[in-house]
């Protein structure tokens, strides 16, 4: 989800092509890009932040690789976590 949004936000950006124009002034690349910095920081914060938790939290074997997956693929791993605990209600899952 995060890729995704920050993808459709880069493609969205009117200001690319003044950004490569202006690659050797700063700050005016440092002005265009601000939003889309913020954007991308609020998103990994709220989305991506939680399933990496989750996912180093129930995975003691493994933290390194489901964190990386969880990342990727946060609202897809949340989604997983949540059927297989309270749903499903496997006993031993994620105490």
């Amino acid at each position: 989800m995060v890729v995704l949004s920050t993808s459709i936000l880069m493609l969205n950006n009117s200001k690319i092509i003044d950004n490569i124009n202006n690659f050797n002034n700063n700050q005016k690349f440092v002005q265009n890009n601000v939003y889309i910095m913020f954007y991308i920081t609020l998103l990994l914060m709220v989305t991506a932040l939680p399933a990496v938790l989750v996912a180093i939290d129930c995975n003691k074997n493994n933290k390194i690789l489901y964190g990386i997956l969880a990342f990727l693929f946060s609202d897809v791993y949340l989604l997983q976590w949540s059927i297989k605990k309270f749903i499903l209600n496997k006993s031993n899952y994620c105490k």
